[in-house]
Formats: structure tokens, C-alpha cells, sequence
């Protein structure tokens, strides 16, 4: 479905800016589409990922995913979220391991039907806990690049230059002849954009509300 350009741009605004807590209060209302949109775009590559860390596959960790954010907006409606007891990141940490579980229990059936031996084993609520912490990590990283990378006020040779340095370890030199840039510009593209990649990171490890200090 076409995305107008302004909406586009909204919604990132909002996956860089709302925080999981103010979304899922947006959510109380169903009416509420964009709401929903945004939430399930910020965390549903994050869940799918998790799921293939403990063992679905790519059609299975999809469906516990979906069941996940299914629950969690459910439960919050019916007014299940309780922040004293824990914060919120643990709160669907919990709510992903039951669906993940549930998965996983069917293929067991499946498997103990044709003769075969199943054995369900996931890690505890810290392990499961600091599993999310690192794919959300990894979600955040890749939403900043994103972002960095459709700024308009960056120039593209000058995220080519970054990209290069950064994460495929080219040297400067390298760098600056395969981009058409002096040695002195490429340094300044490699400052100038790990600085803002930080500050994009930042404002979305608040929005995800993962960063120790963070979110209730």
C-alpha cells in the first residue's frame, strides 16, 4: 500500500520520539490505528527474531509474534499491565516466552504423534530478558541507520563514506577514492555521522525503553 511521503514521515517521527509506555496508551483506544501501526512496526521484527533465537522457524516464530502483540494490546485494555510489578519490557518479555512456549508445545504434539521424542527447554525470565534487550539492540541500530541514511540534510556519498569506514573496516584512503572525497572530508563524514547515529540511538533506546534509566 502507497505511504504519502508526509505520513511516512510522521511515523518515523513517532518510532523516534513515543515512547512504548505512551503507545500502548494511545492503543487503549481500538479506533486507534496509527497508534497500532507504529507499535507493531517498532516491536514485530524484534519478536519474530526472538522467536528464531529460541528455536521456531522463519513461519512459526511469525505466527508466536503475532500472537504476542495480539495478547500484549488485549491484556492492556483489560487493564492487566501492572507497573509495580515490573517494567514493561518484562511485562512482554513474559507474554512472548507463553506464546513462544505454545509454539513450541505444538510442534512437540506433532512430533511426539509421529513416534518422535520433543523436549521443550527455554531459558529463564533473565536470560529470556537480556535476549530481547540484544535484539531490540540490534532493532534500534538498524532504525538509526535507516533514518540516518533518509536524512535529507546527508549527503549520500557522504553516508557511503561512513558505511564503508564503519562497518566494512575500509580504510580512510580507500574510502575517500572509491567516493570521490578528500581524506579530510571523509574524516569529517565518519565524526559527523557517528555523532548523529549516537544521538538517534538515544532517543530510540528511550522510545523502546530498554536502556537501564528508562521508561517505568
Amino acid at each position: 500500500m502507497f505511504v504519502p511521503a508526509a505520513h511516512a514521515a510522521q511515523r518515523r517521527a513517532i518510532m523516534l520520539t513515543r515512547t512504548t509506555t505512551a503507545l500502548l496508551q494511545d492503543l487503549a483506544d481500538p479506533a486507534n490505528e496509527d497508534a497500532w501501526r507504529v507499535f507493531d512496526g517498532r516491536f514485530r521484527p524484534i519478536l519474530v527474531a526472538f522467536g528464531r533465537r529460541l528455536g521456531l522457524d522463519e513461519e512459526d516464530a511469525a505466527d508466536a509474534a503475532q500472537e504476542t502483540l495480539a495478547r500484549v494490546v488485549k491484556s492492556y485494555r483489560a487493564g492487566r499491565y501492572d507497573r509495580s510489578r515490573g517494567r514493561l519490557h518484562s511485562w512482554i518479555v513474559g507474554i512472548a516466552r507463553h506464546c513462544i512456549m505454545d509454539v513450541h508445545a505444538q510442534r512437540a504434539a506433532r512430533r511426539e504423534r509421529r513416534g518422535v521424542s520433543a523436549i521443550l527447554d527455554l531459558p529463564g525470565q533473565d536470560r529470556m530478558s537480556d535476549l530481547w534487550r540484544e535484539q531490540c539492540e540490534q532493532e534500534i541500530l538498524q532504525q538509526a541507520i535507516t533514518t540516518l541514511r533518509d536524512e535529507s540534510r546527508t549527503e549520500a556519498r557522504t553516508i557511503q563514506a561512513f558505511e564503508l569506514i564503519v562497518f566494512h573496516n575500509q580504510m580512510p584512503k580507500d574510502v575517500a577514492a572509491a567516493v570521490g572525497m578528500s581524506l579530510n572530508d571523509v574524516y569529517l563524514a565518519k565524526h559527523r555521522c557517528l555523532k548523529r547515529l549516537r544521538a538517534i540511538v538515544s532517543e530510540l533506546d528511550a522510545a523502546y525503553e530498554v536502556a537501564e534509566g528508562h521508561g517505568p
